[in-house]
């Protein structure tokens, strides 16, 4: 099922960006027209719906797949978010889980949220979805933190394996994919976008995945860990 349209969804972000009332920064640095990945910290829930709201295109979120499904949506909610987040214990946590669920499941079908499937054999649907947006000339987001990997500094290690859209991508269509690193900082409520890295294609993959990693690493951890930036 198609999700809404673009002026629809320049329409919804009003209220969130509203309520949200971050400062988008750099924004020289957002590209006019895509294809381009913009990679991002997660900091909970706050970030993807802050980076959605604040930044001026529309924007095709990765998802864990859970949260798209209405069987696993509900308890993925209830341990991801409504019992560590909301502070909420069962059975309470239980019923804000399956309520919360029904609005969550409705506001991923109509972003067109991406699944992801880690681990999986379907995680080809992920490849293939993310594929046909960026050769539509379309923007994706990524959260790739690894909760359970803190770094020194503000943010958690990334995940490495989004870096292998440069390489389908350049199979597919002959040209670079850009990823755009974006620093969201809670504390003084701003987003900053950063030049991007672009994907080599010249280079092995594992040596070109670990360097776009560590640039955007350090960019994100940097900027998040300056005082109002």
């Amino acid at each position: 099922m198609p999700g809404i349209s673009d002026r629809a969804y320049r329409i919804l972000r009003r209220p969130f960006a509203f309520v949200w009332r971050t400062r988008l920064l750099g924004r020289e640095n957002i590209p006019s027209k895509g294809p381009a990945v913009f990679v991002a910290n997660h900091l909970g829930s706050y970030a993807p719906i802050a980076v959605l709201a604040a930044l001026p295109v529309r924007l095709y979120p990765w998802v864990a797949h859970q949260v798209t499904e209405p069987k696993l949506c509900p308890e993925y909610l209830r341990h991801d978010f409504i019992e560590p987040e909301l502070h909420l214990k069962p059975p309470l946590s239980r019923a804000a889980a399956w309520l919360i669920s029904k609005a969550c499941l409705a506001v991923m079908k109509a972003l067109e949220a991406i699944p992801v499937y880690p681990g999986s054999m379907k995680l080809e649907i992920t490849w293939k979805r993310s594929l046909d947006l960026l050769e539509q000339g379309r923007f994706i987001i990524i959260f790739p933190e690894n909760d359970k990997k803190p770094l020194s500094g503000p943010i958690h290690e990334f995940y490495y394996g989004f870096v292998r859209l440069g390489a389908l991508y350049y199979e597919q269509t002959g040209r670079r994919l850009d990823f755009v690193p974006i620093a969201v900082n809670k504390s003084s409520g701003t987003i900053r976008a950063e030049r991007p890295n672009t994907y080599d294609p010249s280079s092995p993959l594992p040596s070109e995945r670990f360097r776009i990693v560590s640039e955007l690493q350090e960019t994100i951890t940097a900027l998040v860990g300056q005082p109002g930036s």
